[in-house]
């Protein structure tokens, strides 16, 4: 089975790598892989570095972003149209049995899209999820145009029926950065403490805000009350930088001026070692509802962007509000009984098996029982 797959960003390479590295070790399949977004930016940390150093090969690169471009939506709709007509040509030209796309990003959702149009299977990892931003729209736009469906829950699943898709094309498999958490071996800790000027022993928070894109103007703000709360807690900071959905420049900008430390990327060997020693992650990635519960450490999940997720007990949800963010850090770092309960809890989104199960699902699928005329699932 020939299967296309395109990154854009760290986000979906977390999700992709477990998932490729069991491919590439099995002959039945092949894979045509294409980068292309914020992976090939050097201001974004150029991911692709990381991907090759992972020993993959890449096939083909699709300039997506003008690193001089407008920090706008209609920039946003730009650069989906670049990476939507690039990768036509790729699609063509690999003549893949699958294209194998994911989550809530342009970039899958542009190839998503234009295999649809062509013919060709298209599987589909994590729709059915809520989330704020025009994430929402993106992903599920991007099941009603895929034919196989890997949700991570069975609230996800039972979201997909009621979007009309039929249950015989879902699987529910959870989500595959939690393998990544359970399987990238383990670094001596004081290597990365002197590396990054840390001392584990004492709290230490991870941050990742990113824009929200319903909200771009107040990109400014909402940053800067996370940092006015930041100010306020006895703590070690390491930012990472967000994408560059649009509002982006501003809070790359106000972090840079912070004085807080800060990192473009990190290949997934550092970046995990280091997520396995903070205390709590804060900002507003996808990454504090999915992957936190697994290393059993609190998130403070700031504004919109991850609204209506499913989430385990870890998660403290706050406004974009010094005084609220504030409060729930204290909390996470230093209410040891929340800390108790958090070390005990189970992660809703899997335990660390679900690249596993995808790739077991599509070597003993029949591709050509799939059917691309898309029908509206009703029910029986």
């Amino acid at each position: 089975m020939k299967v296309f797959v395109l990154i854009e960003r760290r986000a979906d390479y977390s999700r992709y790598k477990p998932i490729l590295e069991r491919m590439k070790a099995d002959s039945f399949f092949e894979i045509y892989l294409v980068v292309t977004g914020i992976c090939l930016l050097d201001l974004h940390g150029k991911d692709v570095n990381y991907i090759e150093d992972d020993g993959f090969t890449i096939d083909a690169k699709i300039p997506m972003f003008d690193s001089n471009s407008p920090d706008s939506g209609a920039e946003m709709v730009r650069s989906m149209a670049r990476v939507l007509t690039g990768v036509t040509y790729e699609l063509e030209k690999s003549k893949p049995d699958l294209v194998l796309s994911g989550f809530d990003i342009g970039g899958n959702f542009a190839v998503t899209v234009a295999a649809a149009h062509m013919n060709i299977p298209v599987a589909h990892i994590q729709g059915g999820e809520v989330t704020g931003s025009i994430d929402e729209s993106i992903r599920h736009a991007m099941t009603k145009f895929s034919h196989i469906h890997f949700p991570a829950t069975e609230d996800a699943e039972k979201r997909l029926i009621r979007l009309g898709e039929n249950p015989k094309d879902i699987h529910v498999v959870g989500c595959p950065s939690i393998d990544v958490l359970v399987n990238t071996p383990t670094m001596n800790a004081s290597e990365l403490e002197k590396e990054f000027d840390l001392d584990f022993s004492k709290p230490f928070v991870l941050v990742i805000q990113h824009p929200v894109t319903t909200e771009a103007m107040s990109s400014i703000d909402q940053i800067r009350e996370t940092l006015k709360a930041l100010r306020n807690i006895d703590a070690q900071v390491v930012f990472l930088l967000p994408n560059n959905d649009a509002g982006h420049a501003k809070i790359i900008e106000e972090i840079k001026a912070s004085g807080f430390k800060w990192i473009p990327s990190l290949p997934t060997l550092k970046f995990v070692n280091l997520y396995r020693n903070a205390w709590a992650l804060v900002g507003n990635s996808s990454s504090g509802i999915h992957e936190t519960p697994t290393l059993k450490i609190p998130a403070i999940n700031i504004g919109n962007r991850q609204m209506g997720r499913e989430r385990a007990s870890n998660v403290l949800d706050v406004p974009n509000d010094a005084a609220q963010i504030e409060k729930a850090i204290q909390k996470a770092l230093f209410d040891d009984k929340f800390r108790k309960e958090v070390s005990e809890i189970k992660n809703p989104y899997g335990e660390g098996n679900s690249a596993k199960q995808i790739v077991d699902i599509l070597k003993n699928i029949d591709l050509s029982s799939v059917s691309i005329q898309k029908i509206f699932y009703e029910g029986k």
